[in-house]
């Protein structure tokens, strides 16, 4: 009606083909729109932080699937909703339903296709992170090509899986040691504390901190690298060095027995090429559902949030 009466307004197209249809209205939590030659997605859960559930991974995947076989479309940038995060990580309700090791290495699975999809697209990914990347959204920047961030950022990344009594299980302890250097992923990872943005750019996390527009930013980013203006190094798909001494670390409260499964799951996996690694992290995820702690874990979160610290058990 509204359109009827202004005949000036310009009714998206959307909205038109949605009228048209009769269906009712299905909200994508991602959402793909095309600028010129790259593809902008956004994932968009405001009320969870953009937290990656099933239904996000599943659109995830059929967006990134059609962008392949995209001719038109050179490149991609992926962002989230809002200014406060990029992606706050995994559901936590879809992981305190997990049960047995079995079903664990299964989810860890389902969710490392998704992030390998965007990997070996063929074509350059560039991460815009509008704010922080947590767990999985951690794990889904560093299987972009690139990542750049807003500029000043006191806490953008971190895996703090450690805290709820699990380790990562998209491909965190593995891509994280190959992006930035193990000494580097080492308390990252077994801490569970974020850093910042201005130390992700100095151990090579991101490639950029952006003043502006973080999607503009990124947009261009990828224009530069499909015009080969820009490049950015490929990750190191082959094992990797371990040092001869790794930085002391003190992970406090922490499960001493979730600490022994992530120190296999990096250290072994550092001497595994990058694809066989990702599969022992997803097995050795799984190792997590056997122990107490990770029950401790996500229980104090479901009841206390992030601001309580868990009373593990060790075991």
């Amino acid at each position: 009606a509204y359109a009827k009466e202004w005949p000036e307004f310009i009714v998206p197209k959307v909205l038109v083909e949605q009228a048209k249809s009769g269906k009712p209205w299905d909200i994508p939590l991602a959402l793909r729109e095309d600028k010129d030659e790259v593809a902008l997605i956004t994932i968009r859960r405001p009320k969870t932080l953009n937290a990656l559930n099933s239904t996000v991974m599943s659109q995830l995947d059929k967006i990134f699937t059609e962008i392949k076989k995209d001719n038109k479309i050179k490149g991609a940038v992926l962002t989230g909703f809002g200014v406060k995060a990029f992606v706050a990580g995994a559901d936590i309700n879809e992981l305190a339903r997990l049960r047995t090791p079995e079903e664990g290495e299964a989810l860890a699975l389902r969710g490392q296709e998704t992030l390998n999809l965007i990997e070996n697209l063929g074509k350059p990914v560039i991460c815009a992170m509008n704010g922080l990347a947590f767990g999985g959204g951690n794990e889904m920047a560093m299987a972009c090509t690139a990542r750049i961030a807003k500029k000043g950022l006191k806490v953008l990344a971190g895996q703090p899986e450690p805290k709820l009594g699990i380790i990562p299980g998209y491909g965190g302890s593995q891509r994280l040691p190959r992006i930035v250097g193990l000494s580097n992923a080492w308390p990252i990872l077994r801490t569970g504390n974020p850093i910042s943005s201005e130390e992700a750019l100095k151990i090579g996390l991101i490639q950029e901190e952006v003043e502006g527009d973080v999607k503009e930013a990124g947009i261009t980013f990828a224009k530069k690298l499909i015009s080969g203006e820009a490049k950015v190094p490929p990750i190191k798909r082959e094992p990797i060095e371990i040092p001869k001494s790794l930085p002391d670390v003190d992970i406090g409260h922490l499960s001493r027995k979730t600490d022994e499964i992530m120190k296999e799951a990096i250290l072994e996996g550092a001497k595994m090429t990058l694809e066989e690694g990702l599969k022992h992290e997803a097995k050795t995820f799984g190792k997590c559902l056997r122990t107490k702690d990770m029950r401790i874990g996500m229980e104090n979160f479901m009841k206390f949030g992030p601001k309580r610290n868990a009373e593990f058990s060790h075991a």
